[in-house]
């Protein structure tokens, strides 16, 4: 059985004027109408913001998460350009990676195995790359902790090695970039198409998953970042300025949200069934 509360009933709950007894009391609460169970709700003090402030420092992971992903990229494009300079033949091989025990793993199902850990030594011998992807696993797992030991339930070193695993596998970059891009593409004004300052059409929905999808990909990324980007109508008119958005500090569904599977999932009030 779980509630949810959400920001705005959090201050509320948690203020000074809360309505909320800091005494526990027995609720007669349904998960369904067949099955009844007690639950038992314990107000948090109203004096005490302590817990309240790790869940919202909790909640900000994703947005720093959407931080290191920036960071990730831009990084990766001066690598894009010199795998196209130095290995023409990979330049349009579909690739992602992601992360695992401190290193940065390739995945690829038409890159030979020698081909595989040649890119992935390219990649692991960049120093910026390799920061920000660690700042994304570190970020990650912050924000799982703290939720949890706000819940009430600290980590041990054991679960803090099982939740860091966690992390490792909780997404690959490439696949991230374009369901970020996806999203981005999704509340742009249609009847017309966006182009950047060289004229290219930009798609922000393109798959960035090899070394010249993704520098197009990010070519566009970054128009609409410095709103550099034009919309030509259907009918021919050119608008200028009419876009400004960042991809990775959207609220997007397409960032991992890492979260503690429990009970106590909310703001303000602490349950036990």
């Amino acid at each position: 059985m779980s509630m949810s509360i959400n920001l705005a009933n959090a201050a509320t709950l948690a203020g000074p004027d809360s309505a909320f007894n800091p005494t526990a009391s027995t609720l007669a609460l349904s998960a369904s109408p067949d099955t009844p169970s007690a639950v038992t709700v314990t107000a948090v003090d109203p004096q005490d913001h302590t817990r309240l402030d790790k869940y919202l420092k909790a909640l900000g992971a994703p947005l720093q998460m959407g931080v290191d992903a920036q960071n990730i990229a831009n990084a990766l494009v001066p690598i894009m350009h010199s795998l196209i300079k130095e290995r023409p033949d990979l330049a349009n091989t579909q690739f992602d990676f992601a992360s695992n025990n401190g290193t940065i793993v390739v995945t690829s199902k038409t890159m030979s195995e020698a081909d595989k850990t040649w890119f992935q030594g390219k990649l692991n011998s960049n120093a910026s790359l390799v920061q920000a992807v660690m700042s994304f696993h570190d970020d990650a797992v912050s924000g799982y902790a703290t939720w949890a030991e706000a819940g009430g339930s600290p980590l041990s070193q054991s679960e803090s090695d099982v939740v860091s695993k966690q992390a490792d596998g909780l997404t690959s970059f490439m696949d991230l970039f374009k369901n970020l891009g996806a999203d981005a593409q999704a509340s742009l004004m249609t009847r017309g198409t966006y182009h950047t300052p060289s004229g290219t059409r930009m798609d922000l929905s393109q798959d960035p998953g090899s070394a010249t999808r993704f520098l197009g990909f990010m070519q566009g990324v970054q128009s609409a970042t410095n709103g550099t980007a034009t919309f030509t109508t259907s009918s021919g008119q050119s608008m200028y300025g009419v876009l400004r958005m960042n991809i990775f500090e959207m609220n997007s569904s397409a960032m991992p949200n890492f979260f503690p599977p429990s009970e106590t999932q909310s703001l303000g009030v602490h349950e036990t069934a």
